[in-house]
């Protein structure tokens, strides 16, 4: 620990600029805390620069049309190439529309299990991507390289 002496000079307190110099001087765990830390063992693989877009606000729809309403609520994030943002913020609104579809038109078998929770996320995926592609061309899908549920609550 670092204890800090009040300094005065002609009568100007130079504590401030003593304990931060003494800090970042003295204190290792000050540099080591500002290094990123790994990105899920990527970070030799060339997907460090990557960053992650959020599609909320929150998806809350119905799901399985047959007899008692019941209710879906998810979060959606994408994990996308850097400069890639700007191109989602334009269509932001048809993504949003394709996957509300998508998510209202599944069975309850399918948001219970892991295997169907991992099947709608590929399908999910797979519908930003023919999108991207229908609205920007081909090629553009490969922005978009993978797709999170950040939560997903279901009502029955």
């Amino acid at each position: 620990m670092i204890s800090l002496i009040n300094i005065k000079i002609r009568g100007r307190s130079w504590l401030p600029i003593a304990g931060l110099t003494a800090a970042l001087c003295l204190s290792p765990t000050v540099l080591t805390a500002a290094a990123p830390a790994p990105d899920d063992g990527e970070a030799g693989s060339g997907m460090a620069n990557l960053i992650y877009y959020n599609l909320g606000p929150s998806f809350i729809t119905n799901y399985d049309g047959a007899g008692r309403l019941k209710y879906l609520k998810s979060d959606i994030t994408v994990r996308i190439q850097p400069g890639s943002a700007g191109m989602l913020d334009r269509h932001l609104p048809y993504i949003r529309n394709r996957l509300i579809t998508l998510l209202s038109s599944q069975l309850e078998e399918n948001l219970t299990s892991i295997r169907g929770k991992e099947q709608l996320r590929a399908d999910a995926i797979n519908e930003i991507k023919q999108a991207l592609d229908l609205l920007e061309g081909p090629g553009a899908s490969s922005q978009v390289i993978n797709l999170y549920f950040t939560s997903f609550v279901i009502q029955r």
